[in-house]
C-alpha cells in the first residue's frame, strides 16, 4: 500500500530532472513503471506522455524509453513539434542520441516549405531530412510528388527540399503531371531528372524519352531536355462532318473525334513560358504527325519528317491550347492525307523540300528550296511553294519572297500522260484542280508551246494567251504559229484562233483558226485529212475525210467519208480493239449511198441505191493452249467494189462474203490437237446471175445446173494425234522396230447449201428452153473421215536411209448413188441411195537416200578446200485402181454398166458425196533426184568458215502402168549466192517428141543422132541481181536524217505503184542496184515466148542534205526503155523537200512536195502534181 501510494504521488508531483538540453526529458505521463528488460532499466509510460528535447516537444499515448541508450518507442497519436517542423505518426522509434525518428503508419511530416506523408518514414530531425517508404507523398512549391520510396534533404537557406523518388513516381504541378520510375530533384540548381520510362503530361501534351531533364527558374518550369528517344504527343479534338440522306434530303451530322499529334526524334528540347509549353525542338530523324481542323471540323492529317523539327505552341493567353506552327529543316518531307469525308481532296499529297514551315493559325505551308509536291497525277517542282490549306490554293515561285541569295528554280508541273510545263509563277487550286502559269512553256509530242499565261478550265482543257507553237527545236525556230488565244484539249487536239504562220519571223498566212493533234505517244485522236481529185468515173471527189477517236490504249475508232459528185457517198466506221496477250479484233461498218441512173449529185435523194457491209474479225488466246478466231462478213451487194475498185483481186473478193469461226485446242504433252470450225460463204452475184435484166446474167444450157447462194459448214471438226512410235525405245541402242511410227487424224464435216437450179421449160413437143428457178433449193450432207499413216525410217549399211510408208483413208457417208443407163442419151443416171457406207483407200511409198562427200584441197589465198556433197534419192510409190479388185477383192466402190454399144462404163457410188470421187488411176512410179551442193572452206583468222558456192538439183519420175508418157519431165535448178550477187536458174525438159502438125506431144522418146535420149527445153527462168556502192560518209548522220531516210521513197510510192520502197544509199556516197530477169517458154518449139528485162535503182548523196535517185526499167529484147523516174530529196532541218518526175510511160508526170517533218504537222505542206499524178486519188 505504501509503494502504491508512493507511485501515485510521483505521477501527481512534477518530476524535475536536471540534465543538459540535448537529452530527451520526460515532461509528463499519467503512469510510469520501471522495469528491467535484458538487464537494462526501461521506463513504461502511458497516458498523456510528453517528452521534450531542447525546442522539440513530443506527444504520444504510450512510450517505452531506455534512458541510458536514448532509444524510445512511442505509440499512439505521436506528435512532434520543433519550431516549424511537425511530425505525426501512429508509432515512432526515436533515437534520441542521433535525433532519428523511425515513423510507422499514417506518417505526416511538414514544415513551412514541404509536406510529407507515407506509410513509414525515417526522419532526421536535426537535418530536416528523411527516407519515406510506401505511399509516399510530398508537397512543395506547388508540386505533389508521390512514389513508393522517397529520400529528401533540407538544405540551409533553401525553401524546398532535394529529393530522390523511386518506383511509380508521379509529380503533379498545376496542370502538369510527370511519371517515371526514378525522379531526382536538386534544389540548389532547381533541376529535376526523370528516369526509367519518364513521361511528362500537360494540357493534353505528352513528352517521353530515355530520360527527361526539367529546369526551373524561380520555381517555374523553364526548359525540358530529352537526350535520346524523344517522343511528344499533343491531343487534338474536334468534329467530323458526314453527309447522309434522310427523307430525300441531305443532312450534315457531326460526331466528336479526338486524335493524338505525334512527334519523335533523337533529342528533344522543350521551352516553357510562364510555366506553359512554348516550343519544342526535335533533332535527329525527327518525325511529326499532326491533325488539321478547319473551324473545329477535321480535314486530315499531316505526317512530316526531317533532320530538325521545331514546334511553337500557343501561349497561356490563347483561348485554345495547341500548335501554332511547325518548322522542319534538313531533308524535309511529308504526306498530307485528307479525311475520307473531305470532298475537297480525295487523295494524299506528298511533298519534299529543304525547309518546311506550317502555320497553324493561317493554315498555310511554305516549302523552301528544291520544293516538290505530288498530288494525284500532278508533280510540281519549284524553288518555293506556298500551300493555303484553308482555300486549297497552291502557289509556286522560283525563290522565296525577299530571298535574293537562293538558287532560282522555276515552277515545273508534270501531269501524268503529259509533258512538263514550265513558267515563272504558278497558282493551282487543289480542290478545283484549276491553275494558272505566267510565262509558261510546254512540250507535247514533238511540238513546243509558249504563252504569256497558261490556265486550265479542268484537267483536260487548257487556255493559252498570246501563244506560239512550233515543232522546230531551235531557240529561234525556222517557223512557228502565233495565236492570241489557244485552247489545248489534252490527249486530243489544240485549237488556236486566229492563227498566223511565221517562217523566219516573217508572217506568211493567217487563218481564222487552226487545229493540231495533242497526244504524247501512242495513237492520236484527231481529224483525218482527205485526198481530193477528179476523174471521169467519179467526177470531182474527196477521199477519207474523217476523224479518228482513240478513247484508250485498247480501243480506237475511225470514221471516214468519201464523196464523188458523179458517184455519191461512202461512209466507213472502223473500230479496232486489242488487249495484249489476250485478244484483238476489229469491227468495220460501211454504208454506200450511190447515184443510180444519173450522175447528177443533186438527184441523190430520189435516184439512189443503198448497200451496206459489216465485217467483224476477232482473235483470242484462251488458257490451256486454246484459241478462238472469228471472221464474220455481211454485205448486201458487191456492186460498189466491182465498179470502183481498180484492184482485180479485190473485185473478185467482193463477189462473195466468207464468214468463219474456229476454236482450237492443243495437248502438247501428247502431241495432239483438236479444232472446230463454223463457216459460211455467200455468193453476192447469185441474184445477178439469174436476173435476165442484169449484165451478169448467165443463161443455163441445160436443166440441173446450179448457182450457189450460200454454202455453210455447220460444223467441221478435226482431231489429230501427232506422230508417235509403236514401240518406244528405252535403251541407247534402238532396234529397227523401234523406228516404226504412226499418225492418226479424224474429221467430221457437215455442210448445208442453198442454191438456184435451172429447169427445162417446154413450149410444145418440139420446142423448149432452159431458165433459172428463182425458188431457193436446200441441200445437206456430211462425211466423217479417218486417216492413218505408218512409216519406219531405218539405216541400211550405216549410210543409206530407207523409209517405207503406208497411208490409209476411210470415208464414212450417210448416202451413196446408184447408176442406171439412160438408153435415150446412152449415159448413166444417178439415183441417191440413203444409208451408211464406207470407203477405204490408201497408197504405199518407199524412199532410199544417202549423201556422198568429195573434197578437193586448195591453197589459194584464204581458200583451203572445196567440198562437193552429192545427195541421190530414189523412191517408189504405188496407188491401186479402186475400180478393179485389190488383192483379189472387189471393194464395190464402182458399178459396172454396159452402154448400148456393149462398152463397159463405170459408175462411182461415192461421186457426188462429200467424200468425193474415187480414184481409178493406178500409179506405180519410181522417182529419181540428185542434189549437188558445192561449198568452199576458207580461213577467217583462227577459225574456218563454210561458204555455199552453188547448188544444182535435178529429178524426174517414171510411171510403169501409165498408158503413155510414162517418163515425167526433167526439172532442174541451179542457185548461187556469192558476195552481193545471186543467181537463180530453173529449167524444165521434155523427154518426148512434139508433133508440130498435130500441135501436141507424141508418145515417142526424143533422141539424138546416136540414139541417146535428148530431152527438149520447154521452160527456163533466169534471175540475178547485185549492188554497187561508194564510200561511206565519215560523219554521223543527224537524227533527222535517220528518221526521214525513207521520206523520198514514201513520196514515190504515193504517186507511182510501180516503185517500191527501199533503203536507198543510207550512209553511203552512192549506190546502184541492178536486177536482171530472163524467161523462155516453148512448149511448142515453133512458138516460143521470151522476156528479158533490166531494173536499175541508183542513188547519190550529193551532200549530207541532198539526195538524188534514178529508177529505170529496160526491155533488153526490144532494146527499149519501158519506164524511168527521177527523184530529188532535200533535208531542210524541220522541213523537207521531195520531187519525183516520171518523164514517160504509163505513170508519166511529176509530184513536188515541201512539208514539215513532224508527223503532228504532216498536213502542213505545199504540193504540186502534173500528168498521171494529177488523177491519183489519196
Amino acid at each position: 500500500m505504501l509503494a502504491r501510494s508512493l507511485q501515485r504521488l510521483i505521477l501527481i508531483i512534477p518530476l524535475i530532472v536536471f540534465c543538459q538540453n540535448d537529452r530527451l526529458r520526460l515532461k509528463q505521463a499519467d503512469l510510469l513503471e520501471n522495469k528491467s528488460i535484458n538487464g537494462q532499466a526501461t521506463q513504461f509510460l502511458s497516458g498523456n506522455v510528453i517528452f521534450t528535447k531542447g525546442e522539440m516537444t513530443i506527444w504520444c499515448d504510450r512510450a517505452q524509453y531506455h534512458e541510458k541508450t536514448g532509444q524510445g518507442l512511442l505509440v499512439g497519436h505521436v506528435v512532434m513539434e520543433k519550431e516549424t517542423q511537425n511530425l505525426n505518426a501512429d508509432s515512432v522509434h526515436y533515437d534520441s542520441s542521433n535525433d532519428i525518428f523511425t515513423c510507422y503508419n499514417s506518417v505526416h511530416i511538414w514544415d513551412e516549405d514541404y509536406d510529407l506523408t507515407a506509410d513509414t518514414v525515417i526522419y532526421y530531425s536535426e537535418l530536416d531530412s528523411g527516407i519515406a517508404n510506401g505511399n509516399s507523398q510530398m508537397v512543395q512549391e506547388g508540386q505533389t510528388i508521390t512514389a513508393h520510396h522517397l529520400r529528401y534533404a533540407k538544405q540551409d537557406e533553401e525553401d524546398a527540399v532535394s529529393y530522390t523518388a523511386e518506383k511509380d513516381v508521379t509529380i503533379v504541378e498545376s496542370d502538369r503531371t510527370a511519371t517515371c520510375g526514378l525522379a531526382i530533384y536538386d534544389v540548389r540548381n532547381d533541376r529535376t531528372w526523370l528516369k526509367i520510362k519518364p513521361k511528362l503530361e500537360e494540357e493534353g501534351r505528352i513528352l517521353e524519352g530515355s530520360e527527361i531533364q526539367m529546369f526551373y527558374e524561380n520555381d517555374v518550369l523553364d526548359y525540358v531536355y530529352i537526350p535520346a528517344k524523344a517522343h511528344a504527343v499533343n491531343s487534338a479534338s474536334g468534329f467530323r462532318e458526314v453527309e447522309i440522306n434522310e427523307n430525300d434530303s441531305t443532312v450534315v451530322k457531326r460526331t466528336e473525334v479526338a486524335f493524338d499529334d505525334d512527334m519523335t526524334g533523337s533529342v528533344l528540347k522543350g521551352y516553357f513560358a510562364e510555366g506553359s509549353l512554348d516550343s519544342v525542338r526535335l533533332e535527329g530523324m525527327a518525325t511529326t504527325l499532326y491533325h488539321i481542323f478547319e473551324d473545329s471540323v477535321y480535314q486530315g492529317n499531316n505526317l512530316a519528317s526531317g533532320d530538325t523539327v521545331i514546334m511553337l505552341f500557343k501561349g497561356v493567353d490563347s483561348a485554345a491550347v495547341g500548335l501554332e506552327n511547325i518548322h522542319i529543316s534538313g531533308g524535309s518531307q511529308g504526306v498530307y492525307t485528307p479525311d475520307t469525308t473531305n470532298k475537297d481532296m480525295e487523295t494524299p499529297i506528298t511533298y519534299t523540300s529543304d525547309e518546311i514551315l506550317y502555320d497553324m493559325n493561317t493554315e498555310t505551308t511554305d516549302l523552301t528550296g528544291e520544293a516538290n509536291i505530288k498530288y494525284t497525277d500532278v508533280d510540281l517542282t519549284s524553288g518555293f511553294i506556298n500551300v493555303d490549306w484553308n482555300n486549297n490554293l497552291l502557289k509556286a515561285f522560283p525563290t522565296a519572297p525577299m530571298d535574293t541569295t537562293a538558287e532560282i528554280k522555276k515552277p515545273t508541273i508534270i501531269e501524268r500522260g503529259r509533258d512538263p510545263m514550265i513558267g515563272d509563277t504558278l497558282v493551282y487550286n487543289l480542290k478545283s484542280r484549276k491553275g494558272r502559269i505566267k510565262q509558261g512553256r510546254s512540250k507535247a509530242d514533238d511540238g513546243y508551246y509558249t504563252g504569256n499565261e497558261i490556265r486550265n478550265r479542268d484537267q483536260k482543257i487548257y487556255y493559252i494567251q498570246n501563244s506560239s507553237y512550233t515543232t522546230c527545236d531551235l531557240e529561234t525556230p525556222h517557223f512557228h504559229f502565233e495565236s492570241t488565244n489557244m485552247k489545248i484539249i489534252n490527249q486530243d487536239k489544240v485549237i488556236a484562233r486566229p492563227i498566223v504562220l511565221y517562217i523566219s519571223r516573217i508572217p506568211i498566212i493567217g487563218l481564222p483558226f487552226g487545229i493540231f493533234p495533242h497526244k504524247s505517244g501512242g495513237r492520236h485522236s484527231g481529224w483525218i485529212m482527205p485526198g481530193y481529185g477528179e476523174n471521169s468515173l467519179r467526177g470531182q471527189y474527196i477521199n477519207n475525210l474523217g476523224y479518228f477517236w482513240a478513247p484508250g490504249e485498247h480501243w480506237g475508232t475511225k470514221f471516214t467519208m468519201s464523196f464523188g459528185d458523179r458517184q455519191g457517198f461512202v461512209f466507213n466506221l472502223d473500230n479496232q480493239y486489242r488487249l495484249r496477250y489476250k485478244f484483238n479484233g476489229s469491227l468495220r461498218l460501211q454504208s454506200r449511198q450511190l447515184l443510180s441512173a444519173t450522175d447528177n449529185i443533186t438527184e441523190i435523194k430520189s435516184e439512189r441505191s443503198s448497200s451496206y457491209q459489216v465485217r467483224w474479225s476477232h482473235s483470242q488466246k484462251l488458257r490451256h493452249n486454246q484459241s478462238l478466231n472469228v471472221n464474220a462478213n455481211y454485205s448486201t451487194s458487191g456492186e460498189f467494189s466491182r465498179k470502183y475498185t481498180s484492184d482485180p483481186q479485190q473485185r473478185m473478193s467482193q463477189q462473195q462474203t466468207i464468214s468463219n469461226a474456229t476454236y482450237a485446242k492443243r495437248w502438247p504433252s501428247i502431241q495432239a490437237s483438236m479444232s472446230m470450225n463454223l463457216s459460211s460463204t455467200t455468193n453476192l452475184m447469185a441474184n445477178d446471175k439469174i436476173d435476165t435484166n442484169s449484165v451478169f446474167y448467165t443463161k443455163p444450157s441445160r436443166a440441173g445446173l446450179q448457182t450457189n447462194i450460200t454454202t455453210a459448214t455447220l460444223p467441221s471438226m478435226n482431231f489429230t494425234l501427232g506422230q508417235r512410235n509403236f514401240f518406244p525405245s528405252k535403251g541407247e541402242d534402238p532396234k529397227w522396230f523401234n523406228n516404226i511410227s504412226w499418225r492418226y487424224n479424224t474429221s467430221l464435216t457437215n455442210k448445208e447449201r442453198y442454191y438456184y437450179e435451172s429447169e427445162e421449160m417446154i413450149i410444145d413437143d418440139t420446142t423448149s428452153y432452159f431458165q433459172w428457178n428463182d425458188d431457193q433449193q436446200q441441200f445437206r450432207d456430211n462425211v466423217m473421215r479417218h486417216s492413218m499413216s505408218f512409216n519406219s525410217p531405218t539405216k541400211i549399211l550405216r549410210y543409206i536411209t530407207f523409209n517405207p510408208s503406208i497411208s490409209l483413208k476411210s470415208d464414212w457417208v450417210n448416202r451413196t448413188f446408184s447408176g442406171r443407163l439412160d438408153s435415150t442419151s446412152n449415159s448413166i443416171i444417178s439415183t441417191e441411195v440413203p444409208g451408211f457406207a464406207t470407203r477405204t483407200t490408201g497408197n504405199f511409198s518407199a524412199n532410199l537416200n544417202t549423201q556422198i562427200y568429195g573434197l578437193f584441197p586448195f591453197n589459194v589465198g584464204k581458200l583451203i578446200a572445196v567440198r562437193h556433197v552429192l545427195s541421190p534419192s530414189i523412191g517408189y510409190s504405188y496407188k491401186p485402181d479402186f475400180s478393179q479388185p485389190v488383192f483379189g477383192n472387189d471393194l464395190g466402190y464402182f458399178e459396172s454398166i454396159l452402154d448400148t454399144s456393149g462398152n463397159e462404163l463405170y459408175h462411182d457410188r461415192f461421186s457426188g458425196t462429200l467424200a468425193g470421187g474415187t480414184s481409178r488411176n493406178e500409179s506405180q512410179s519410181i522417182n529419181f533426184s540428185v542434189n549437188n551442193n558445192f561449198q568452199a572452206k576458207i580461213k577467217e583468222g583462227s577459225e574456218d568458215k563454210i561458204i555455199n558456192l552453188f547448188s544444182w538439183r535435178t529429178g524426174t519420175s517414171y510411171n510403169f502402168v501409165a498408158d503413155q508418157f510414162r517418163l515425167n519431165n526433167l526439172s532442174s535448178s541451179i542457185r548461187s549466192k556469192i558476195g552481193p550477187s545471186n543467181i537463180d536458174l530453173r529449167m524444165t525438159h521434155d523427154f518426148y517428141e512434139y508433133d508440130t502438125e498435130l500441135g501436141q506431144r507424141i508418145n515417142v522418146i526424143r533422141k539424138n543422132s546416136n540414139g541417146v535420149p535428148h530431152p527438149r527445153l520447154t521452160r527456163m527462168n533466169l534471175s540475178t541481181g547485185f549492188q554497187l556502192s561508194g564510200q561511206q560518209f565519215k560523219s554521223k548522220s543527224s537524227p533527222a536524217d535517220t528518221i526521214n531516210s525513207n521520206a523520198l521513197a514514201d513520196s514515190i510510192t504515193e504517186v507511182s505503184p510501180l516503185v517500191k520502197r527501199g533503203d536507198g544509199a543510207k550512209g553511203k556516197l552512192w549506190s546502184t542496184r541492178f536486177s536482171i530477169g530472163y524467161s523462155l517458154t516453148q512448149s511448142n518449139p515453133e512458138f516460143s515466148k521470151e522476156t528479158f528485162w533490166l531494173n536499175t535503182n541508183s542513188t547519190i548523196n550529193i551532200t549530207k542534205n541532198w539526195r538524188v535517185s534514178y529508177n529505170a526499167r529496160f526491155d533488153l529484147m526490144e532494146n527499149e526503155l519501158i519506164s524511168h523516174s527521177f527523184s530529188i530529196y532535200r533535208d531542210l532541218h524541220c522541213w523537207e523537200l521531195a520531187l519525183n518526175w516520171t518523164p514517160s510511160g504509163y505513170a508519166n508526170g511529176f509530184y513536188l512536195r515541201i512539208n514539215v517533218k513532224s508527223p503532228t504537222l504532216r498536213d502542213l505542206k505545199v504540193e504540186q502534181r502534173g500528168g498521171f499524178n494529177r488523177n491519183v486519188p489519196y
